[in-house]
């Protein structure tokens, strides 16, 4: 009996160390690659000439050649309005859209892209034909009226802003290459802002080119956002807010080591 005891026990433990060894497994296994977006436009770009806009979608070596959706937001700098024009997919990774500009100006191109359960929103500025200096102009108009509606210096329409609060964590140890959880705290007359469309607009130092993605709420008024810095330095995240008759942002910046 005391044999058949011993045996049981020792069978036992065996059938638990094995379980366990094989959870140990399941936790190594390796975190999927990002989602990687690179906007293709030409450096000249006339009024009226149909030009070539495109993305190459990639995650780690491979071409991603079945993204959900591609779409590429047209925008000119100081308009409120966009167009949104869905890509086609051309192989080897790229998307691309046929686009006609009517009129000179610097323009903000956004590529929309989901794929495999990733969503990555580049953005970067295109100049078509000779501004001028008429697209600058714009734009630091257009900079002024935000600043004064970071500082609260808003035109009656904007008042409604003035009790949204935006807590970004900064208080991190950012190291290149290392997953890091962005995460922000967001508030309206002091209660927590649920169900609000959440962008953080990111950046390196003076880099023209910005990324936008899109946060999700992980709990009530918390919006998360997972990513990679790939290189040392400063970084600006500029946190978006919009929610009804709500369209705020504010803006932080980090030191990735």
């Amino acid at each position: 009996m005391k044999k058949f005891l011993i045996l049981f026990i020792t069978l036992f433990f065996i059938f638990i160390t094995g379980c366990t060894n094989s959870g140990s497994d399941v936790n190594k296994e390796e975190e999927p690659e990002l989602l990687e977006v690179d906007l293709i436009a030409p450096e000249d770009i006339p009024v009226g000439d149909e030009v070539v806009l495109a993305a190459e979608v990639t995650q780690g070596e491979e071409k991603v050649e079945d993204a959900d959706e591609v779409k590429f937001e047209v925008r000119k700098v100081g308009d409120e309005d966009s167009e949104m024009i869905k890509a086609t997919h051309q192989g080897k990774g790229i998307y691309e859209i046929k686009k006609t500009f009517k009129e000179d100006g610097e323009y903000m191109l956004t590529a929309h892209v989901t794929a495999r359960s990733m969503h990555n929103m580049p953005s970067e500025k295109i100049t078509v034909g000779n501004p001028a200096g008429t697209g600058s102009e714009t734009e630091h108009q257009h900079d002024e009226s935000t600043d004064s509606h970071e500082t609260g210096e808003t035109a009656e329409g904007n008042h409604h802003h003035s009790h949204v609060s935006i807590d970004l964590d900064t208080n991190q140890d950012f190291k290149v290459n290392q997953k890091v959880n962005l995460s922000a705290q967001i508030k309206n007359d002091n209660q927590p802002l649920t169900d609000a469309a959440v962008r953080f607009e990111i950046w390196h130092g003076e880099d023209s080119v910005h990324e936008f993605v899109e946060a999700a709420e992980m709990e009530n008024g918390v919006y998360h956002y997972e990513t990679v810095f790939p290189k040392s330095g400063t970084y600006h995240i500029k946190v978006h807010v919009e929610k009804g008759e709500i369209h705020d942002h504010q803006e932080e910046e980090i030191t990735v080591k």
